[in-house]
């Protein structure tokens, strides 16, 4: 019996290991707020049309204007979207950005009415090497 004991009281120790970090985490999650906005750049959105055809390039060009990222130094773009619902509605879009000289992607997150939610990087990229220019 007293193994059993011991057992459990490990499980329940590891149970609360986990969940208290979960919480942790989810309330850092919780802490960040959407990223700055500004007006954008005089052209900021005409270049990213000429880069990607999209319902939430003026929202994005005023993240990146408000995060001081400027739309020149990307190559490319493009939309993915988040579908849910029954008739799979457009819930939110990504705006990967491909930057022409820097490692990584730039990820501009939005919600089905392009509100800007958050921003980040994948594929080794640093949101504060991207504000550097």
């Amino acid at each position: 019996m007293h193994r059993h004991a011991g057992r459990r009281s490990r499980t329940r120790r590891t149970a609360g290991i986990i969940l208290g970090a979960g919480l942790l985490g989810l309330g850092a999650c919780a802490s960040l707020g959407p990223p700055r906005t500004a007006e954008p750049a005089p052209g900021a959105v005409e270049a990213l049309n000429a880069m990607v055809t999209g319902p939430c390039n003026r929202p994005a060009a005023s993240v990146l204007a408000g995060e001081g990222i400027p739309v020149g130094q990307f190559r490319s773009a493009i939309y993915s979207e988040a579908r849910t619902g029954p008739s799979a509605r457009v819930s939110q879009y990504e705006l990967w950005l491909y930057p022409r000289d820097k490692a990584g992607v730039f990820i501009v997150k939005m919600d089905e009415s392009c509100r800007p939610m958050q921003i980040y990087t994948r594929e080794g990229g640093n949101v504060q090497a991207f504000k550097a220019g």
